[in-house]
């Protein structure tokens, strides 16, 4: 047995008993400015003990804070992965609720009109010039499609159809030069035709042949007057814009701002045929 094992109870006795007696020779013996032998032992002690106690201390501390920051750390990056999925799943609600709101309308056009024979379609691409309107649609029908044939929507008239390619189709708007429509307006059944005006900042057509002896106002509501045989009666077409004389004092000039707005266009309806 070595003499440390035999004796440390001795040992840590004596310094327990030594280092009061060193601290106090220290500050007895010292004068200002000066250390004591005694004093600097007693110091070099106390230093080393205190190294001892606050080297653990600090480390201990330094591990926990780091455990503390790495944590608000992961937590922060979790917290900014659930926002972004959520904002997410809220952008995507927010498309399928429109989505079932635009269906629940043309559900509801279909009830009210059900002597229409219909085929859905949804655009998928959009050719606006300063000249041409003109909307691309993806159908899937056994129905055979044609020229001419009405496409609206459950606000009103969208067009007619222009081109057929298999399962796509190609619209031009009432707002293109190159539809017409008989059309007259709902309040005091003024007759004209709707025309389209080609405007490349809006999608406005005009009321051509409205004579000037028909009582026409900003906001009467127009629509189709079944004659031509293209689309049936009492489809809207819009609303009237201006109205203004004529230089020629036969007709006047009227624009209408159509009621169905061909930029947020997504599902429409094809006449087929009527009951």
């Amino acid at each position: 047995m070595s003499l440390w094992q035999r004796h440390r109870r001795r040992f840590a006795g004596l310094l327990v008993v030594l280092i009061p007696l060193l601290m106090m020779s220290s500050k007895a013996g010292a004068g200002v400015g000066s250390t004591g032998f005694a004093g600097q032992i007693g110091l070099g002690v106390m230093g080393s003990l205190q190294t001892l106690i606050h080297t653990p201390i600090a480390a201990a501390s330094g591990l926990l804070s780091g455990w503390f920051t790495g944590g608000a750390a992961v937590e922060a990056e979790e917290l900014k992965a659930e926002i972004s999925r959520l904002r997410e799943e809220k952008s995507r609600l927010i498309g399928v609720l429109q989505e079932n709101e635009r269906l629940r309308k043309m559900l509801g056009f279909k009830v009210r009109r059900p002597e229409l024979e219909l085929i859905a379609g949804r655009v998928i691409s959009r050719d606006t010039t300063p000249y041409f309107r003109v909307v691309t649609l993806h159908v899937t029908s056994d129905v055979p499609l044609a020229p001419r044939m009405a496409v609206i929507s459950a606000e009103g008239v969208v067009g007619q159809v222009n081109r057929v390619f298999a399962d796509y189709v190609e619209v031009i708007l009432v707002s293109d030069p190159r539809h017409r429509v008989d059309a007259i307006t709902q309040r005091t059944r003024a007759q004209a035709v709707v025309e389209g005006l080609g405007h490349e900042r809006d999608y406005h057509a005009k009321l051509a042949y409205l004579s000037e002896k028909d009582e026409v106002r900003v906001g009467d509501v127009v629509v189709t007057s079944g004659m031509g045989g293209v689309f049936p009666p009492e489809l809207v077409l819009g609303t009237v814009a201006t109205v203004e004389r004529s230089e020629r004092g036969l007709f006047q000039d009227a624009t209408i701002s159509p009621s169905v707005d061909a930029s947020r266009l997504d599902e429409v309806f094809i006449v087929v045929g009527a009951k």
